[in-house]
Order: C-alpha cells, then structure tokens, then sequence
C-alpha cells in the first residue's frame, strides 16, 4: 500500500483524530484503504482509515499495534466528492474525528497535498 506521508494522527485521551490530504482523500475514495506507520525502536505503530461495505457507522479498532478506523463506502464517497470538512462518530467510549487537512494559516512552509483554506 501506497503511504502518503501526510495522514496526521492526535489522540488525546478516548478521542481520535485524523487529518488526511487531498491524495490521501483521493486514494481512499479510490482505492478503499490509506495508511501510515510511526516507528520506534520497539515496534511500530500503524494507523489505516479504509472504507468497508459493511459498516453503517464509523468504528475504530485497536491489534497488535494497528489502529483502524472503518468508514462506510457511500460515506467515504460522498465526503471525497463534497467541501464537507469532517466524518464525525463515536464507537464505544472512542470519539472520532476524520478530517480534511487544510493549509495551516499562521505557518509559511509549503504543504502541496493539503487543501485550500476555506478562510481564505
């Protein structure tokens, strides 16, 4: 699988957050899965959005160091083809957030992949 290297990953106690760019948004519209890795010297830690068939909400799963949030298909669709910014839901006690990463407007450094400021 094909990593991006701009999928952006925050939890903060039972909230996860991630923010993908536009390929990334594309890839997962196309292709059903995204994914990233962080590794340390012990392990690695994975983190992978795909959208599945047979899912009605959005849920996250945490094995053997994987992090996977499932999104139905339609939905993944529909939110790659629109200006909607986020997929919000909640699986158990976990809050998660699925965003579009856009252009920071405070920081001067490039980031190609990310989308046009809506504030802008």
């Amino acid at each position: 699988m094909q990593s991006y290297r701009q999928m952006k990953l925050r939890l903060q106690g039972n909230s996860l957050r991630l923010r993908l760019g536009r390929s990334e948004v594309a890839h997962l519209a196309e292709s059903g899965a995204v994914e990233e890795s962080a590794a340390f010297q012990t392990g690695t830690l994975t983190y992978r959005v795909e959208s599945c068939l047979q899912n009605a909400t959005l849920e996250a799963a945490f094995k053997d160091g994987t992090i996977v949030v499932r999104i139905p298909a339609q939905t993944v669709r529909t939110w790659a083809s629109t200006d909607e910014v986020g997929l919000y839901g909640q699986d158990g006690g976990m809050r998660i957030a699925i965003e579009k990463d856009f252009r920071c407007l405070t920081r001067a450094e490039e980031e190609p992949d990310a989308f046009p400021h809506p504030n802008v």
